[in-house]
């Protein structure tokens, strides 16, 4: 059982910071909470970068997993250093996001927000101009708006420094020192110092390093053309895409979102290369009048003046112009030089939030499929609850065992860190780990899980799929209408398929 722990630190003001901000509050017995964000708002990645498409600053680094290395620190502290693009750089610190203008949430907001904090009622117009105040999705903008509300309540925004980046996080005695870098205004200078803390919750997420599945001829082929080969992170709408030809890889939810919306001005047919189906979507998703599905690829090759891209099955598409990877994220955690990571996973890890060889350093948003966000309500009360004494967590050997059999069942990498399908086991072992709080004694109180949210989930990805398929039985009827056209039927004939399309 932890003791004496009165100053925490949180890394990360997004969904995951905002929720253990209150988590820790609501204990009401630490000194200190300190929350360093590294962009100059709330909200992690959705908050929506209003520039230029990011560029990729070494395919090959990323390939590798190379990128996103620890940067050097100074000797002495405060000090200032001059500012300069390899530290301060969005792009060489893959500081920018995924968000792209119109991006909505995946998830139910009935299981996506906290038990709690709920989304606002709608107020925005869907695609037909209809508002829908009870909407089940909602804009990037509505959620970081809400994620920021959450954290600027009750007093909280004192408690987070933003623009500040954690360079460096190391355990020396029983104290946690962080090596904190904070941009000036005016471009030129960061100035760094050190805070000290008793635990260290890392809420920063694992969506900022684009992960890149390894082709033969990859990096040669992005050399040779910049910008060709991109990622889901860097996509800012189908626009760019018009009138070229397009290959996706992937069959996650951004990769499958991807095609269908590029798919609608690029070059007939867009390309999408999947190595299996979606456990969950099939290949519904690309089963589209303008997308033409393909297997894996097995190289690529490049010139100057050419860029083909082969699949495995023997077939091939010349003059490519863009590659588009939407193969998910690595994680990364350069300024913790006492954790490994391998195969796609933090290794050593209880319930994938205690590191098992020191606690006081914990991880909330470390997992995927598994109710973002509000698992993470589950795993800040979790990391809450032990770090005020009020909860114990079993030995180190029975961790290291939990870590062993959940390998045995799930496999490494991505697999691990998967909460779906055991949904209800993974919410009901922490809501057990965290405990009730005492009569009179603070804390914020967990749910028992409730079968109805995996109906809510499913039934969204039901709808999903019928979306889907009713999307593109609509636009093979405009094809239909717009090919009687080019025919010389009669002007009424093609407008009633058209019409029977819009219906």
């Amino acid at each position: 059982m932890a003791s004496n722990i009165k100053r925490v630190a949180v890394i990360g003001a997004g969904p995951a910071g905002a929720i253990t901000i209150d988590a820790l509050t609501e204990e009401k017995t630490f000194d200190v909470i300190r929350v360093f964000e590294r962009r100059e708002k709330a909200g992690g990645i959705w908050i929506e970068d209003k520039n230029n498409q990011p560029r990729i600053p070494s395919l090959r680094a990323l390939i590798e997993q190379t990128a996103d290395q620890p940067i050097p620190v100074p000797d002495t502290f405060p000090t200032l250093t001059t500012q300069n693009e390899k530290v301060n750089g969005r792009e060489y610190r893959y500081t920018y996001t995924p968000v792209y203008p119109g991006m909505i949430s995946n998830i139910d907001g009935r299981i996506m927000a906290f038990s709690k904090e709920k989304f606002p009622k709608n107020q925005e117009p869907d695609a037909n101009g209809v508002i829908d105040p009870d909407a089940a999705f909602h804009k990037s903008e509505i959620i970081r708006s809400w994620v920021e509300s959450l954290i600027d309540r009750n007093g909280y925004r004192q408690q987070v420094e933003y623009n500040t980046s954690v360079e460096k996080a190391e355990k020396i005695g029983k104290e946690w020192v962080l090596t904190l870098r904070k941009a000036l205004p005016g471009g030129k200078h960061n100035y760094w110092w050190q805070e000290t803390f008793d635990a260290l919750v890392v809420a920063s997420g694992h969506y900022s390093v684009p992960r890149f599945s390894e082709v033969k001829g990859l990096t040669e082929f992005s050399e040779n053309h910049p910008g060709v080969v991109q990622h889901s992170k860097i996509y800012r709408g189908p626009e760019a895409y018009r009138g070229k030809t397009v290959v996706t890889i992937g069959a996650s939810v951004s990769a499958t979102d991807i095609a269908r919306q590029v798919a609608s001005v690029a070059k007939t047919p867009l390309y999408a290369s999947i190595r299996e189906p979606h456990r969950v979507y099939g290949v519904v998703p690309f089963e589209h009048p303008q997308i033409a599905l393909k297997p894996t690829i097995s190289h690529v090759s490049t010139s100057p003046n050419s860029r083909t891209v082969y699949f495995s099955d023997g077939t091939q598409v010349d003059n490519v112009d863009h590659i588009i990877f939407g193969t998910g994220y690595d994680f990364s955690l350069p300024f913790l030089p006492s954790v490994k990571i391998a195969n796609r996973r933090i290794l050593g890890t209880y319930e994938h939030i205690f590191m098992q060889n020191d606690p006081t350093l914990s991880f909330v948003g470390g997992v995927s499929a598994g109710f973002t966000f509000l698992v993470f309500e589950w795993q800040a009360v979790v990391v809450a609850r032990y770090l005020a004494g009020r909860t114990q967590l079993p030995s180190k050997e029975a961790q290291k065992e939990w870590e062993a059999d959940r390998l045995r069942k799930r496999g490494d990498g991505q697999p691990f860190f998967k909460v779906a399908p055991d949904f209800a086991e993974y919410f009901e072992a922490l809501r057990e780990l965290a405990g009730e709080p005492a009569p009179g004694v603070p804390g914020r109180r967990l749910l028992k899980w409730d079968p109805a949210w995996l109906a809510i989930a499913e039934n969204t990805m039901q709808n999903r799929i019928n979306n889907w398929k009713e999307g593109a039985a609509l636009v093979q009827k405009q094809l239909e209408g717009a090919k009687a056209v080019k025919q010389g039927e009669q002007p009424s004939k093609a407008d009633a398929y058209v019409e029977r399309a819009r219906l």
